[in-house]
């Protein structure tokens, strides 16, 4: 008999990411995993239905209405992806990219509800509803709202179910989902849902900002690279990566905050242990798969960057990745993108606790990352 945790954290958080999706999916998720949620989180239950029944609404109106526009839309300019592993830096760049006049990004809006963010736009209900979410992220400093950037992931998981994302809420049925981080062990089948879910999403995100370029972040694309060449042979890619030692300890960081805001199962007595190695086991595949499948990228298409080497640096690196792909109105954009850094000012990040066990562990199972890109096995680096 497995044993459960007795200390339950934010228990009554409603941030659980699978907030807007349609009934009948949320009814084919329980399904999926035997109708099991811990009388623990049966409000959570209670408030995923009560969304879906106006999600699904709106979402058939909304199908009705640009059904024919989104079959024959092009995705032209296509997407560009940034990739890297979780904390790396990589919402820093969706915001950065995303605020070009000639980009937009995946919003928290329009991630939460991907099937009627259009006609729910219309009707106003961000305006409405903008008041009662945080103003911040719960695990870190970075501000949060429905404009704000979000990682598309979170729609997907929504849109087709294909996503590792879904473990966080079942973790008992982990495993089911772990093929969905590279869908190397798919079928093809699940393949084309997963990137006809990927297409339907950014073709309504241009319909919402009149065309423009969308701007795509979510850290599980880091292993999807071949995925989305077969889909965007001449899509853009930035890569940035950060300080193993540091980019470790903060996801563990932020994993202490969601996964206890989308749990439906009480997790297992040893969980912190087993999201430990988790964490090593997840990020060893993507720096591995990172690794072997970056030269697939033509160069002219490919930028990396240290996120050390950014921060503070911002205007010199983006001048840097226009020039590589030969993104147009760079002068527009540096004053727009000049006024956003400056409220940027007086950020502070997490303190992370980064001890000799961390260490020791990071070291042996993302040794690839410290090759890869002359990370020190020291901590702190020597100056």
């Amino acid at each position: 008999m497995r044993r459960r945790v007795h200390q339950v954290e934010k228990r009554w958080s409603t941030d659980q990411l699978i907030t807007g999706i349609e009934l009948q999916d949320w009814i084919k998720l329980l399904d999926q995993n035997g109708w099991r949620v811990d009388p623990t989180y049966f409000h959570r239950f209670a408030w995923i239905t009560g969304w879906a029944l106006p999600a699904t609404l709106l979402g058939r109106l909304e199908d009705a209405r640009y059904a024919r526009q989104l079959a024959t839309m092009p995705i032209d300019p296509t997407p560009l992806f940034i990739l890297g592993h979780w904390r790396s830096g990589t919402t820093h760049l969706h915001n950065l990219l995303g605020r070009d006049p000639n980009h937009t990004y995946t919003t928290v809006y329009q991630c939460v509800f991907p099937t009627s963010f259009l006609t729910g736009n219309a009707l106003n209900v961000p305006g409405l509803t903008g008041r009662f979410l945080t103003d911040t992220r719960t695990y870190d400093n970075v501000k949060h709202g429905w404009n704000e950037a979000a990682e598309d992931e979170i729609a997907l998981a929504k849109l087709c179910g294909l996503s590792p994302y879904i473990s966080f809420m079942f973790p008992d049925n982990a495993p089911r989902y772990a093929k969905y981080v590279d869908f190397i062990e798919c079928t093809e089948r699940e393949r084309q849902v997963w990137k006809d879910a990927l297409s339907y999403l950014v073709k309504k995100v241009m319909i919402a900002t009149g065309g423009k370029r969308v701007v795509v972040k979510s850290c599980t694309h880091a292993v999807r690279i071949r995925l989305l060449l077969e889909m965007f042979p001449d899509a853009k890619f930035v890569h940035i990566h950060r300080n193993p030692y540091e980019c470790f300890a903060s996801t563990l960081h932020m994993r202490s905050h969601t996964d206890w805001e989308n749990f439906f199962h009480l997790p297992d007595e040893n969980y912190e242990g087993e999201r430990i190695e988790q964490t090593a086991q997840l990020g060893q595949r993507i720096f591995e798969r990172l690794y072997e499948d970056k030269h697939l990228i033509p160069e002219q298409n490919y930028y990396e960057v240290a996120y050390e080497d950014l921060c503070g640096n911002e205007l010199q690196y983006l001048r840097e990745i226009y020039a590589r792909f030969n993104l147009p109105d760079w002068d527009a954009y540096h004053a727009t993108i000049s006024d956003y850094l400056d409220g940027l000012k007086g950020y502070r990040r997490n303190d992370l606790n980064i001890n000799q066990d961390l260490m020791d562990l990071v070291w042996d199972r993302w040794r690839v990352a410290f090759d890869a890109y002359g990370y020190p096995r020291e901590y702190p680096p020597a100056t």
